[in-house]
């Protein structure tokens, strides 16, 4: 599933292309990529409106249409892209949107699970996710405040987004990784050292892979086919069995939260 890297990186091929831009007409070419339950004619809502600001919270990609906001989720397999032709092939393409100054906007998706809310507002995605994995006001004060006593595991308590939105399972192993901290470590044992190591390796992390323009595993794709290069730079994730790049000793693969967690059981002692 894309996470935060991959999102942005979505949203900064997108930005120089469609803002400003009119929607002209919309097609929806699989009915349940709209989760709206009851916005049956969303044409006539969003026909006309100009797209003004495109920005993230999380894995989401949000679309300000005037009054109004896009709120695009890619799940497993969805590819958010803009392009002057629309493709003859539309077997995979479950929206799109015909925008100004001869452009399309198309959501691809293999599998279906990806979609899209048309809200007035975006107050439903902020009382449901936490604190944005890149947001400035995460340090070690807030994590102290509003984490410290949590008895989960780390890993556990990095997946769920209602704590800190962004993260999924491959930048959360690398960032264990990089900080030594092992994944069953309980969020409310970690000390301040160990924290501030954590916040610091998310954002060393995650700016990184975004420069690299993501990770591409199997699917993640954006700009007509491009895909992420930071898949060479992982130290952990998928490594299972290839020596730790710090101290040589074997990656090891463990199931935990019902997903695969890489870690080096000689390096991540804390």
């Amino acid at each position: 599933m894309p996470e935060l890297p991959e999102v942005q990186t979505v949203i900064n091929s997108l930005k120089p292309l469609i803002i400003n831009k009119k929607i002209k007409e919309y097609n929806e070419l699989w009915h349940k990529v709209n989760y709206n339950k009851n916005n049956k004619d969303i044409s006539s809502i969003i026909e006309g409106k100009k797209i003004t600001s495109l920005n993230r919270l999380g894995k989401h990609i949000i679309i300000q249409i005037d009054e109004y906001y896009i709120t695009f989720h890619l799940r497993m397999t969805g590819y958010l892209y803009s392009t002057k032709n629309l493709p003859e092939n539309k077997k995979h393409i479950r929206c799109y949107f015909n925008l100004s100054s001869n452009l399309y906007l198309i959501f691809e998706d293999i599998r279906k699970f990806g979609g899209f809310y048309l809200t007035k507002d975006i107050i439903f995605l902020k009382e449901k996710l936490g604190i944005d994995a890149l947001d400035r006001n995460l340090d070690y004060l807030f994590f102290k405040k509003n984490f410290i006593k949590k008895t989960q595991m780390i890993k556990y308590f990095l997946l769920d987004q209602s704590n800190i939105c962004g993260l999924g399972n491959i930048y959360i192993d690398e960032i264990l990784w990089a900080t030594k901290i092992n994944p069953k470590k309980t969020v409310s044992s970690l000390n301040k050292k160990n924290i501030n190591a954590l916040l610091y390796n998310t954002i060393k992390i995650l700016s990184e892979s975004i420069r690299f323009h993501g990770t591409t595993i199997l699917n993640f794709k954006f700009d007509n086919m491009k895909t992420g290069n930071y898949k060479a730079q992982l130290n952990a994730y998928g490594r299972e069995n290839l020596d730790c790049k710090e101290c040589n000793n074997k990656i090891k693969k463990i199931k935990l939260c019902g997903r695969s967690t890489y870690f080096c059981k000689n390096c991540q002692k804390i």
